[in-house]
């Protein structure tokens, strides 16, 4: 019993000192440079509790390249999708952005009809992983993103392929942090004022990079 309290009182912790960090970015105001301030904070602690909980006997399989599980619907919250936005126009090469605007229509015209299972089945891939197989916003992905893990990359292959229909494992000690930053980030959210629902990070980046575009040009 002692024990399970410890545990608990770990992640209440982590969960206050996120909100506390989230609620300081979000402070002055809500605008989107606050949210987009919000997100990378969120991020970097959840970075920083997966490291602090990390030993050698609880690393993940998980390494670059290694995209098994970029198969799925990714939910996120609107100052993540504002964060992933901001990146992709301060990142992406002249000219590049309306290449991008296509691809993601063309996806989430082919993946918003389908279910999960549908999707996990067809085995379609996020549309921002890259041919190499890695993510080509990883400095910004979503904490969904950054809390998926698995002690046996073996078995996420299985998976994908369709070998087995049970889930990958993932290591304890980690889904606790991971689960623990996610409250504190939604406490902080719904604290400002703001939604912490989640929403389906393919379809909302698209309209997200378009209102983005549409500013740039009225400002133009």
């Amino acid at each position: 019993m002692k024990a399970l309290r410890v545990l608990r009182e770990r992640g209440e912790a982590i969960s206050a000192r996120v909100r506390d960090e989230v609620a300081a970015a979000l402070e002055r105001d809500a605008l989107p440079a606050a949210r987009i301030r919000a997100a990378h904070r969120a991020h970097a602690a959840l970075d920083e509790a997966t490291r602090g909980a990390r030993s050698l006997a609880f690393t993940p399989a998980c390494e670059a390249g290694c995209s098994f599980c970029c198969h799925v619907h990714v939910d996120a919250t609107e100052p993540e999708i504002l964060a992933i936005a901001a990146h992709l126009h301060e990142t992406l090469r002249e000219g590049a952005l309306p290449a991008l605007l296509d691809r993601l229509a063309w996806h989430v015209a082919r993946v918003s009809v389908l279910s999960d299972d549908e999707r996990w089945a067809a085995r379609i891939p996020c549309a921002l992983l890259g041919r190499d197989g890695r993510c080509t916003v990883y400095p910004v992905r979503p904490l969904r993103c950054r809390a998926f893990h698995s002690s046996d990359a073996g078995a996420c292959r299985d998976a994908l392929h369709g070998c087995t229909d049970v889930p990958p494992p993932t290591i304890p000690a980690l889904d606790r942090v991971h689960h623990a930053v996610e409250e504190g980030f939604d406490r902080a959210l719904v604290a400002a004022g703001l939604s912490a629902a989640p929403e389906r990070l393919e379809v909302a980046l698209l309209a997200a990079l378009r209102a983005l575009g549409d500013g740039a040009g009225a400002e133009g």
